[in-house]
């Protein structure tokens, strides 16, 4: 079936006349295995005590009591299976019969192959991404239908209309959008039983969504955009989010700048921002800004009753090329939470600050092997993690490539009581057999650790084998060949 929709997309365009088409295919899945935590529970009457005055199973699993009768543990369950599968379409058609009309469409169809069915995100099996008509004529650019828009009030995809109109003369652009939203960071409805972690708290309508940006572009050199967008509850007719964006980005010889900043003013207060600066050599790039970050969320949801507080923090990056064939790069950050303005008589010491750093190398030897690199630390209010991998990539030709690869990550679970540590090497093999047409395998053996003081450690070593294929084919109208060259006199 998913193979007979993707070839109805590319066959239907082709046999009407005077259309020309697009159309690339992208399939790829993996094999996987993990180990899920089980949750249960014990009659508080067989609690034991532990050497460590914990409260344990006889079995020695630490439990959670309280003033029920019974205390409840978490034991890691049975090694599941899953099989993903996921295909992807997008389709390009123009010569519609209207000069600056097409139409362009993105999809996915995915499942679960394993037979425990236990992989997210495969559910429902089919989801349209984009599909929408674009008219564009001199300065205006029309769109209908499924969107999604990029915008420093974070992608967000809808149902509806969307235009924009270019006034060259004064470097000014103009958007208006409006329709049906889409759920948060999501291609599906925010009804959808697939978007269901509240239940009962979830909208029982999709909210209108409505919005405009503005944007002065002068020489390339400045870009300055002010946006606007609300959601609304269409039954209750109550404001679901009202927020608004300023941002920037300017040039001047070799420096840089960049920056931006949201207020929310459905709750009046300021949301996160951030300033940038850059400068950039032909050897060297180096790169320092400061930033706010304070999590979003709708007013339908919860989440916003338990005011969670931003950060700030302040950061640097630079990256080198002392050779032609040799690149290094390095980043830090430094960052501090608010105050929550809460009581912590029991724990008075409270770790509101953190930071994190990586590093990375990347060699070119020759043109056929490249070798790469990199590490990096998190140091966090109860948390901590680690990161390193490794890659020597052969390409013997442009057609084929070969990878070798490896790394470990570390990284605590439940504040540091139940920490996992990944490890894993592998190897893949891609074959560009047309300059269309792409396949390509790796296997890899993955182990995962996770650790804790009781009987609920665990670990899981297994063999994780994926593969994919990518082709792209077309009428071939918008890659016509050269013309004949012709001898130029002396």
């Amino acid at each position: 079936m998913a193979f007979a929709l993707l070839l109805a997309c590319a066959v239907v365009p082709a046999v009407v006349g005077g259309q020309n088409y697009r159309v690339r295919l992208d399939t790829r899945a993996q094999g996987v295995s993990l180990r899920a935590l089980v949750t249960d529970s014990i009659d508080a009457s067989l609690v034991v005590t532990a050497a460590n005055g914990g409260l344990e199973t006889p079995d020695g699993h630490a439990v959670r009591c309280g003033a029920t009768a019974f205390c409840y543990y978490t034991r890691p369950g049975a090694v599941l299976r899953g099989v993903p599968m996921t295909t992807s379409a997008s389709v390009v058609v123009w010569g519609l019969g209207t000069p600056g009309l097409a139409f362009r469409a993105t999809g996915r169809l995915m499942a679960d192959l394993g037979s425990d069915l236990v992989w997210p995100g495969t559910d429902p099996s089919a989801q349209l991404i984009e599909g929408y008509l674009e008219y564009e004529r001199a300065a205006i650019i029309a769109r209908a239908g499924r969107q999604l828009i990029a915008s420093r009030l974070e992608p967000m995809g809808f149902d509806g209309g969307w235009l924009r109109y270019r006034w060259n003369r004064a470097a000014l652009e103009v958007t208006g959008y409006g329709g049906w939203g889409l759920g948060q960071a999501s291609a599906l409805v925010a009804t959808s039983p697939a978007l269901n972690p509240l239940d009962e708290w979830r909208p029982r309508d999709r909210q209108l969504v409505a919005g405009a940006e503005a944007a002065w572009l002068y020489k390339d050199n400045v870009d300055l955009r002010a946006e606007y967008r609300r959601e609304i509850d269409p039954q209750d007719h109550y404001f679901v989010s009202e927020r608004t964006a300023i941002s920037m980005g300017a040039r001047a010889a070799d420096f840089r700048v960049s920056g931006g900043l949201d207020y929310n003013m459905a709750e009046a207060r300021l949301g996160s921002g951030d300033l940038t600066v850059t400068y950039m050599r032909r050897k060297v790039s180096l790169s320092g800004g400061v930033r706010r970050y304070r999590p979003y969320f709708s007013l339908w949801t919860l989440w916003g009753a338990f005011s969670p507080v931003p950060y700030n923090a302040v950061n640097a990056s630079v990256q080198a090329r002392p050779t032609e064939w040799l690149t290094v790069n390095a980043r830090g950050e430094r960052y501090r939470y608010a105050d929550a303005e809460v009581s912590t008589a029991l724990v008075p010491d409270l770790q509101d600050r953190g930071w994190r750093a990586s590093a990375g190398v990347t060699a070119t030897v020759d043109p056929r092997w490249t070798l790469s690199g990199t590490y990096s630390l998190e140091r966090g209010p109860g948390a901590s993690g680690r990161f390193a991998d490794g890659a020597v990539t052969f390409a013997p030709s442009e057609r084929i490539a070969f990878d070798l690869y490896g790394g470990t990550m570390a990284r605590p679970l439940e504040l540091r009581y139940y920490d996992a540590t990944s490890r894993w090497v592998g190897g893949r093999g891609e074959w560009t057999f047309h300059a269309q047409r792409r396949v390509w395998a790796d296997v890899a053996f993955v182990n995962d650790d996770r650790e804790r003081p009781d009987a609920g450690a665990s670990s899981l070593s297994q063999v994780r084998l994926r593969g994919g294929l990518s082709l792209v084919f077309g009428s071939g109208a918008d890659r016509s060949p050269l013309p004949k060259a012709r001898r130029t006199l002396p």
